[in-house]
């Protein structure tokens, strides 16, 4: 997979959020492309209902011979979470997928829930090759009666950027106010027509899952705002484009930064709180053309394993981000969760709000899981050894949760203990 080198243009000074190690590969490409046909294996077996439990054994198999090749010393081959996701982006076979290239090409979403029809325009560069990649990619929402090809031929038509970049832009419901609604049977919403397409272009296209951007154009600039804080995790970014943030709060954009080009007052606001919060930057240039984009673009990525995140959860979504997931309840005011990792001492503080218990997702960047894990949720203390499991990774990559730029091996569920003051606010 290639490595994207540009220089970049300085945007004033970045947050300074806590990073988690990054793990180097140990293996070779050769050897993720072997695991990664397995990997494959197994997804279609599932899917087709046959033959899953052989195809996993025989991945298992594959995976457990790591533990003989030096690098890894004896020990247990789940904690090469980079390995691991990197031969989960060679389970895509996307040297066997056929695309069009150098051209805005008009498609269909397969499948889509409810029988709709969700249309997106897709441009790949002209020299396109998968074994090339990964590219980053940039779901674009239009401005309101904008056909999605006349937002590809139009908006997006400097050079470089064609050259480097995958561009799909999305169709949405004809009411605007459905552009970030989830949508359901007898009504379209702007976030299936989003993550319909999301899925449809990643799987195609070889896509490098940590740099993959929501733009919006206009009345795009709000809903992708908006969209992006149901799944902040998928994102690397939000790109508006001469329109305003909408009412969206900056409480779930900890780790995910914005940039404005040409934007309101909304958009300063927005920016201003992200900044006094102390969260990832959000970046406001009202003179900001297309080539200032793709610089920012090229300097910012996916934090895949942030050591922070902080969650205002809402219905229905998002009820997770990155490593941290809860329930699922009715929207309470003021319900929140902020869970920060310590990976020196192994220890991860949970303080939340109206949350009866966190599930949080784990691998050997974020802690030593050969070690033991002290969670401390509200005050209340806890000590595990939390184990790799082959099962729960299988689980996390067949729901998506796992992916090429963020790949988890272990899991544990925590009861979080009423907060003070939650009783008085319930009642």
């Amino acid at each position: 997979m290639r490595k994207l080198h540009i220089s970049l243009i300085a945007f004033g000074s970045l947050a300074l959020l806590p990073v988690a190690p990054q793990q180097e590969q140990l293996l070779k490409e050769s050897d993720h492309k072997k695991v990664g046909k397995e990997i494959a294996s197994c997804i279609e077996a599932k899917n087709e209902a046959k033959g899953q439990l052989k195809a996993e054994e025989k991945l298992r198999d594959a995976i457990e011979k790591w533990g003989k090749k030096k690098p890894f010393k004896g020990k247990d081959p789940l904690f090469a979470t980079s390995d691991l996701a990197a031969c989960l982006w060679h389970a895509k076979e996307y040297d066997r997928k056929k695309v069009t290239k150098g051209k805005v090409d008009t498609r269909n979403v397969e499948n889509p829930p409810f029988g709709y029809d969700i249309e997106y325009c897709v441009w790949a560069p002209s020299k396109y090759k998968s074994k090339s990649g990964p590219y980053p990619l940039v779901l674009c929402l239009p401005d309101a009666g904008q056909r999605p090809f006349d937002h590809l031929t139009e908006d997006w038509v400097n050079n470089e950027l064609r050259s480097t970049v995958i561009l799909a832009a999305i169709s949405m419901p004809e009411e605007v106010s459905a552009w970030t609604e989830v949508g359901g049977s007898g009504s379209p919403g702007g976030y299936a027509n989003l993550m319909m397409t999301f899925k449809e272009v990643t799987e195609n296209y070889a896509v490098d899952f940590d740099k993959i951007f929501i733009a919006g154009k206009g009345a795009g600039v709000a809903a992708a705002l908006e969209l992006a804080q149901f799944s902040p995790d998928r994102f690397a970014g939000v790109i508006g484009v001469a329109g305003d943030a909408g009412d969206t709060r900056h409480d779930n954009f900890q780790n995910l930064p914005v940039y404005f080009a040409g934007a309101g007052q909304n958009a300063t606001a927005f920016s201003e709180a992200m900044e006094e919060a102390g969260f990832a930057e959000a970046v406001v240039n009202p003179a900001g053309k297309e080539d200032d984009i793709f610089a920012w673009m090229m300097g910012t990525s996916r934090d895949s394993n942030p050591a922070e995140v902080s969650l205002t959860p809402q219905l229905p979504s998002p009820n997770k981000a990155y490593w941290v997931e809860v329930p699922k309840t009715e929207e309470i005011e003021g319900r929140a969760i902020h869970a920060k990792i310590d990976r020196a001492t192994n220890e991860i503080t949970i303080t939340a709000k109206h949350v009866s218990s966190v599930t949080l997702f784990l691998n050997d960047e974020l802690v030593d899981l050969d070690m033991p894990v002290t969670v401390t949720c509200n005050g209340v203390q806890n000590k595990d050894v939390i184990p790799r499991n082959f099962t729960t990774m299988m689980r996390l990559i067949y729901s998506a949760r796992n992916d090429s730029g963020r790949f988890y091996t272990a899991m544990r569920t925590y009861d979080v203990p009423k907060a003070a003051g939650d009783e008085e606010d319930e009642g």
